[in-house]
C-alpha cells in the first residue's frame, strides 16, 4: 500500500467491538495493517474474539468491560495506558437503542441511552486525549447515525438525541483538538444489518419501507461502514476534521419522486 492507505505500524482502540459495525471496523483496521485493541462488555465474546485473532497471528489485544461506566472506563484506561505509550486512532462505536413510543420513555431509559452512546465516547475521547497528542497524526472517529440528522419513523427519540449529541461532540472536538492536531470526524449510517437493528429489519413491512425509501433499493452491511470510518482515521484522510459523513445508500438526500 501507499503510505497514506496503510495503517502499518498504528494503534487503533475500537468500543463495541465484538459484533456489527464495529467487529467489521475491526477487521479491516488489521487488514490496513494496524494494532488494535479491542473493548466490549461480554467478557466471553471478547476472548472468544482474541483466541481468532491470535490463531490469524493478527496484533490484537483487548479488555472486557463497560464504557458506559466510570468503573468500566478506570478499567479501560489503565489496560490501554499499560499496553501503549500513544494512541494513533479512537473509533468511538458502542452504542445502543431502547425501542419504546416517546410517551413510555422513562427518565432512566434516556440517561442509559445516554450514558452507553454519549457519555462513553466523550469520556473516553478525553481520557485517551494524551496517548492521542503523542501521537504523530491522531484521528477519532465517532460512529453516529444519520438518525440524528432526520426524524426517522422506525427509531426512538433518545436514540436520535444521543446520536446528535455525538454528531455535535464531533463538531466541536474537531476545532478544540484540531489545533492539536487530533482529526475528529464521524459516520452516519442509515439502516445496516447488525444484531442492533435485527428486530426491526426481520419485520418484513418496517423492511420494505426502509428499502423503498433508500435510492439504492437496500440495507447496509457493516463492512459498509467499516471502510469509511477506517479511511477517515487513515492517513488518507489527513485534511478531513469536522466531517460527518452520511453512510446511507442516498436515503438523507431523497425527495417525493
Amino acid at each position: 500500500m501507499e503510505k497514506g492507505w496503510s495503517l502499518k505500524g498504528k494503534k487503533a482502540v475500537v468500543t463495541g467491538a465484538t459484533k456489527g459495525i464495529g467487529k467489521a471496523v475491526v477487521e479491516e483496521l488489521i487488514s490496513w495493517g494496524a494494532e488494535v485493541f479491542i473493548v466490549a462488555r461480554n467478557k466471553e465474546m471478547v476472548q472468544q474474539q482474541l483466541d481468532e485473532y491470535q490463531q490469524q497471528n493478527a496484533p490484537v489485544l483487548g479488555i472486557a468491560a463497560d464504557a458506559s461506566t466510570e468503573a468500566g472506563r478506570e478499567l479501560i484506561l489503565n489496560a490501554i495506558n499499560g499496553s501503549w505509550k500513544e494512541l494513533d486512532i479512537l473509533i468511538n462505536n458502542v452504542g445502543s437503542n431502547i425501542r419504546k413510543p416517546t410517551l413510555e420513555t422513562t427518565a432512566d431509559d434516556l440517561r442509559k441511552i445516554m450514558q452507553i452512546n454519549v457519555e462513553s465516547a466523550f469520556e473516553l475521547s478525553k481520557g485517551l486525549y494524551p496517548l492521542l497528542k503523542k501521537a504523530e497524526a491522531p484521528s477519532i472517529v465517532n460512529v453516529a447515525s444519520i438518525a440524528s440528522q432526520r426524524a426517522i419513523k422506525v427509531t426512538t427519540a433518545i436514540y436520535s438525541m444521543s446520536k446528535a449529541a455525538m454528531e455535535q461532540m464531533t463538531n466541536y472536538l474537531a476545532v478544540e483538538w484540531g489545533k492539536e492536531g487530533i482529526r475528529v470526524n464521524s459516520v452516519h449510517p442509515w439502516y445496516i444489518e447488525t444484531p442492533l437493528t435485527k428486530v426491526v429489519l426481520e419485520d418484513e413491512e418496517k423492511r420494505k419501507m426502509i428499502t423503498g425509501q433508500t435510492p439504492l433499493g437496500r440495507v447496509g452491511t457493516p463492512e459498509e461502514v467499516a471502510k469509511p470510518v477506517v479511511f477517515l482515521a487513515s492517513p488518507a484522510a489527513s485534511y478531513l476534521n469536522g466531517v460527518n459523513l452520511q453512510i446511507d445508500g442516498g436515503f438523507s438526500k431523497a425527495g417525493i419522486m
